[in-house]
This record gives C-alpha cells, sequence and structure tokens, in this order.
C-alpha cells in the first residue's frame, strides 16, 4: 500500500511540473514574475506554496526547460525566485519532442 501513495505523490509532482511548464508557455519568450506564475497556477485549480514553486521551478531550470530570475533576499539570507520563463528546451519537452519522467502533460 505504501508503494501505490508514494507512486500516486509522484505522480501529483510530475504534473504540477507539466501544468507549469504550460503556463510559462503561454507567455513564451517572456518573462512570467513568480506571483503571476502562482496565481495562474491556482487559477488552473493547483494552489502552491512559495517553497513548493520554488521547488519545481528550480527542477524544470536544472534540467534547463525554465530560466529564472533571482534576487537575494537579505532578511532572509536565501535566493528567491522573482520570475521565470520557458527555455527552447522547455518548448521541445512541451512539443513532445523531447520525454522526461518527472514531468507529465
Amino acid at each position: 500500500m505504501a508503494g501505490n501513495s508514494r507512486e500516486a505523490q509522484s505522480l501529483i509532482h510530475d504534473i504540477r511540473r507539466g501544468e507549469i511548464v504550460w503556463v510559462l508557455r503561454q507567455d513564451y519568450p517572456h518573462l512570467i514574475t513568480f506571483r503571476h506564475l502562482q496565481l495562474a497556477l491556482r487559477d488552473r485549480n493547483i494552489p502552491l506554496s512559495q517553497h513548493d514553486l520554488e521547488e519545481y521551478l528550480s527542477y524544470l531550470e536544472e534540467s534547463r526547460y525554465a530560466r529564472c530570475e533571482r534576487f537575494f533576499d537579505e532578511r532572509e539570507s536565501k535566493d528567491r525566485i522573482i520570475a521565470a520563463a520557458l527555455t527552447a528546451r522547455g518548448i521541445l519537452l512541451f512539443d513532445r519532442k523531447l520525454t522526461d519522467p518527472g514531468v507529465r502533460f
């Protein structure tokens, strides 16, 4: 039973990353502010905390599907993502010319 729960949770993360790519695709090649992205996802019934959205964007950035603009928040001593955009590689993923087991549409 625990295996099914883990697989279901993994699928949810994959779908959320796919939804982020879908939203970023709508404004390609322009940057979307972090808040705009968060609100667009909420409108698609995917409310995400700041931490969760930063985690998903970091995955997409590390895989070179998205680029993120950051600033250093001195109060919390952390880098914050303030905007994101889809890359050309992200377009190929969206068009299903590339596959990634961690992103589902």
